[in-house]
């Protein structure tokens, strides 16, 4: 359920969205600092989280301290009532959680899948058993090692080739009559770490790179992962590299990046490969952040990387470069910002 952005009901929408996203970054908060943090007029935040108080969505919490006269009530969200699951599909097995819409873990666990049944089967499965289970379960999000293009068509996913060619989205809704995501992990990983920077700080945009087993970017712009007309944006592994490289590559029947790097243990050669993809990240995208995650991401690499960047391009283009802490973490919080912005916009849906 989206909600358009025109119309005096649209930005009644946006502007609940924003109150709904700073109580669950904050988890606990007055109407004040609820004010402060979104920019809304005081008034506005008055009115909104008293309808939502009215609709069930937030309850009155403990009271703040007081420089002196009345404390001030705090809120938060309830989380009894609405749910989301996400699923990340592993080659196998199912790694799964049940989160409430503020963000907190009530269930995880991981969902193995027999030799003789296979992944799909698994995932109806385990879909089937958690949505008997839980009732408040509104929206499922499934991140998969492949692209995923329009319908949630999946291809280009060799670590799971029952799934090359499958609708994975239009199947399951032939058997599931709930909202469901599937996405890119590249993606997701890109997505969680753009939401643990905006935490931080104002940053959304940033571009999340993977070099190692498989090559794949992940691009967010504005805290939206940007996917391009086709799904194919951030597929990486499919850009050409320098021709002599390539050459030497196709004489042995391979062409990858992932092969040319495994050819040589020197850290300089490795990022001169790497950079000429890096650069052109930064000549069409120009983002502010650059982060990587790989068997070859190390601040060594960064230096080098940089080095390279600098002979073609003005230093003052250049993005920051960051490791990717946990790339895990990322994945997951991905997961969980997908269902969790259905979730705002279902609220405020009914508000409007």
């Amino acid at each position: 359920m989206s909600i358009h952005k025109n119309g005096s009901h649209s930005l009644k929408g946006h502007n609940a969205n924003s109150v709904l996203s700073a109580l669950m970054m904050m988890k606990t908060a007055t109407r004040k600092q609820l004010a402060q943090k979104t920019g809304l007029s005081q008034p506005t935040v008055n009115s909104i989280v008293q309808e939502l108080e009215a609709g069930g969505v937030v309850q009155p919490g403990n009271f703040a301290a007081s420089a002196g006269g009345r404390r001030p009530q705090c809120y938060t969200i309830k989380t009894d009532h609405l749910r989301a699951a996400t699923i990340r599909v592993l080659s196998q097995s199912l790694e799964y959680v049940v989160v409430t819409v503020d963000g907190t873990i009530i269930l995880r666990n991981t969902w193995a899948v027999p030799e003789d049944e296979g992944i799909m089967a698994s995932l109806c499965t385990l879909l089937a058993t958690l949505l008997k289970q839980d009732t408040d379960i509104r929206v499922v999000s499934i991140g998969v090692p492949g692209v995923v293009g329009p319908g949630g068509m999946l291809y280009a996913i060799p670590q799971i080739p029952e799934l090359e060619g499958v609708a994975l989205v239009s199947e399951l809704n032939k058997l599931f009559s709930i909202t469901i995501y599937v996405e890119n992990d590249m993606n997701l990983v890109a997505l969680g770490s753009a939401a643990a920077q905006s935490a931080e700080s104002s940053a959304t945009d940033m571009v999340f790179v993977h070099i190692g087993e498989g090559v794949g970017a992940g691009i967010v712009m504005g805290g939206q992962i940007i996917r391009g007309f086709s799904s194919f944006a951030g597929e990486i592994a499919f850009m050409p590299y320098p021709a002599e490289d390539i050459k030497k590559a196709e004489d042995k029947g391979q062409e990858t990046l992932e092969y040319l790097l495994a050819q040589t243990t020197d850290i300089a050669k490795q990022a001169k490969l790497i950079s000429t993809m890096i650069i052109s990240i930064i000549c069409i995208l120009n983002p502010p952040v650059i982060s990587f995650g790989s068997k070859y991401a190390s601040e060594e690499m960064l230096k080098y990387l940089r080095h390279e960047c600098e002979k073609y391009l003005p230093h003052w283009t250049l993005p920051a470069f960051q490791l990717m802490p946990d790339e895990e973490s990322s994945y997951d919080r991905g997961l969980m910002a997908l269902v969790n912005d259905f979730l705002k916009n279902y609220i405020t849906h009914e508000l409007v």
